[in-house]
């Protein structure tokens, strides 16, 4: 864990101009920059950086933040690494929580392997390009598969000598451990010191991390022999556990972003011809089935997935295999069959990425209604084939985890299976209750009729407006003292913002209702009084993203004055007025709660007028009045000349 000072350090180095530069050409606006977002497919200058508050913004797709959070979103990176990318452009030492000396040595060890797959990434890629050997087999037979050398470098693509342990003499000449090199598998050690190259006589594939660190190889053997299997891969190890790795994920993770999509195909050569066409937000399970861990980092980036399979009958039964998971965890599935004869590789090939656009729109299908049309082209008129269809598509629809699109699928199965919707949503109900029932965590809702599913929003709260200002006051202010004086006595005094909308809360026992407000109101609170204490700045930087997100976008949200000010050609200021405001933000707040209250109770004296409760009605409208009274009051302190207002 990085320590407090470091990480201020960081923030406190790292400026948004310079940062935001290094990826985005920049233009001089005034006090700002601008430039083409990175985030989205920028037409006209959207992305604005502005110094003065060390944060950038687009106000398009509304993507921003810190330096931190350009870099989090940008490469793609956790908030710890984000902090050590920014550290390394800075030469800012890190310190970390010290470790034991078991730690230590477990750490060290670790970095080890990865400099030994470094290594060998360079070893082969160079014995590729230089070498007799590597240019007559190797590069060959990249060239033959059409493959650029830019394509070629740009996936560290490499070539292993024939030689039975001409890597490993390397390796050790170089200084290595063979100890080290055994445990990533570029190395076989057997009985009488036998020692050779898992990888001999064939080109390599390095694998990479989300972080661009080598954690294994992929290398395929260019000989026909019967004995010899066309691809090895490297035996899990400390570094590289294959069910948490996608091949090409460090490449297409921007691409992925950007396009709002993820392509996931089979094989390295899938993926290497596709980004040869221009098509870079494509991954590989390498001819495994998918895992949770690969489906865990495919969501880091996107929900939406479309599956690329070749056009035979082998592709068309294995795209109706191995997506269970992707379904349940919730991802959006597309199907796209290529034509007869192709694979992603050869069919790239014969594409720009306008044309292969093109065509997968033109083809994509959702995949339950593509196995739902597939199962009853099989299933013919047979009603025994076709009760066993009904039961398949159930299972599927059952993995999905969102309640609404359960219903439109159930909708527009029925519609192609010639059943009654309410049959499907009842099996639905069965099969998820039989497979959720016993994990504590998971609550099953009763099915709701597909009738009502269009209606079902989650609407949001009406007091979120009113609570969101009153947090714009928290960030923007909360550690500034206002003045006020008092009306009878002309004695000033000062109230901290932060401690004058908390305590006009709790006058009434109110809590914001917002869970991410009330958790920043409750550490501003908790912090107000420290030394050196900038709201802004402390929210800002905030290691929960949900939270310095939020206040980057107060920062940087815009504000008009108000017609009466204008009218008379002055501007005010927010801090020449902060204390009128900030009463009159909580003021807002309070009368919507009592205008939400009143409402309530209006609602519940009509529905017992219908039920001709007298009793009940007469209570009610007790309550009602004294909540009007009270309305009354509010309203006296309402009346006030408007100031400066949000929008």
């Amino acid at each position: 864990m990085i320590d407090h000072q470091t990480v201020e350090r960081i923030q406190a180095a790292a400026q948004i101009y310079e940062v935001v530069s290094d990826f985005v050409s920049l233009r001089k606006s005034g006090a700002s920059w601008v430039g083409l977002c990175p985030f989205h497919d920028d037409k006209t200058p959207s992305f604005r950086v502005s110094p003065a508050k060390n944060i950038c913004k687009c106000f398009a797709c509304q993507e921003g933040g810190t330096p931190v959070h350009f870099i989090m979103k940008h490469e793609q990176l956790s908030y710890p690494e984000a902090l050590k990318y920014l550290a390394k452009k800075y030469n800012i030492e890190v310190h970390e929580t010290e470790f034991s000396d078991e730690q230590k040595q477990a750490h060290n060890d670790r970095e080890a392997l990865f400099i030994i797959n470094g290594f060998a990434q360079k070893t082969f890629a160079d014995q590729l390009f230089t070498s007799e050997e590597g240019q007559n087999i190797g590069l060959s037979y990249f060239r033959e598969r059409g493959f650029r050398e830019d394509i070629i470098k740009k996936f560290q693509l490499g070539y292993a000598f024939e030689e039975r342990d001409a890597f490993t003499k390397t390796a050790l000449k170089a200084g290595y451990k063979q100890s080290f090199l055994e445990k990533v598998g570029l190395t076989i050690v057997g009985d009488n010191n036998y020692v050779a190259d898992r990888f001999r006589g064939r080109v390599m594939f390095p694998v990479h991390s989300l972080s661009g660190k080598v954690v294994a190889f992929g290398g395929r053997v260019l000989q026909k022999d019967a004995k010899t299997a066309k691809y090895v891969n490297s035996p899990e190890s400390e570094i590289y556990h294959k069910s948490n790795e996608l091949y090409g994920i460090y490449l297409a993770r921007q691409a992925i972003v950007k396009q709002e999509k993820c392509f996931l195909v089979e094989g390295y050569t899938d993926v290497i011809s596709m980004h040869q066409a221009g098509i870079e937000n494509v991954v590989a399970s390498s001819g495994t089935a998918l895992t949770l861990g690969q489906i865990q980092l495919i969501r880091r980036f996107t929900n939406n997935v479309t599956v690329l399979y070749d056009g035979d009958s082998a592709g068309i039964k294995a795209a109706v295999r191995g997506i269970d998971l992707l379904l349940e965890a919730g991802l959006n599935i597309k199907i796209v069959l290529l034509p007869e004869g192709e694979d992603p590789d050869s069919f790239s090939k014969k594409q720009s990425a306008t044309t292969f656009h093109d065509y997968i729109k033109a083809h994509e299908e959702d995949f339950v209604q593509f196995k739902t049309g597939l199962l009853l082209e099989d299933a013919g008129n047979d009603p025994v084939k076709k009760a066993h269809i009904i039961n398949e598509i159930v299972a599927t629809i059952a993995l999905i985890p969102e309640e609404i699109i359960r219903l439109v699928y159930v909708k527009e199965c029925s519609r192609l299976l010639d059943i009654d919707e309410r049959v499907l949503v009842r099996s639905i109900a069965n099969q998820r209750q039989q497979k959720y029932l016993h994990k504590p965590n998971v609550v099953v809702p009763p099915p709701v009729p597909v009738s009502e599913a269009a209606e079902v929003k989650a609407a949001p709260s009406p007091l979120e407006p009113y609570e969101r200002n009153l947090l714009y006051y928290i960030v923007r202010y909360g550690e500034k003292n206002a003045t006020y004086t008092d009306a009878e006595t002309q004695e000033k005094f000062e109230v901290n913002v932060i401690e004058s909308i908390v305590q006009n809360l709790q006058e009434d026992d109110l809590e914001v209702s917002n869970s991410l407000y009330k958790r920043i109101l409750d550490e501003a609170f908790a912090h107000y009084q420290d030394e050196g204490f900038v709201a802004e700045s402390y929210f800002k930087n905030h290691p929960d993203p949900d939270i310095s997100q939020f206040a980057v976008d107060v920062s940087t949200n815009k504000y008009i004055e108000s017609k009466v000010h204008s009218k008379h050609k002055k501007v005010v200021t927010e801090e020449e007025k902060l204390l009128e405001m900030v009463l009159y933000a909580v003021l807002n707040y309070k009368d919507a709660i009592l205008k939400q209250q009143m409402d309530d109770l209006t609602r519940r004296i009509a529905e017992a007028e219908a039920r001709q409760e007298v009793e009940t009605v007469q209570q009610l409208v007790a309550q009602l009045t004294d909540l009007w009274r009270k309305s009354k009051k509010e309203l006296a302190l309402h009346l006030r000349e408007r100031i400066i207002m949000r929008i």
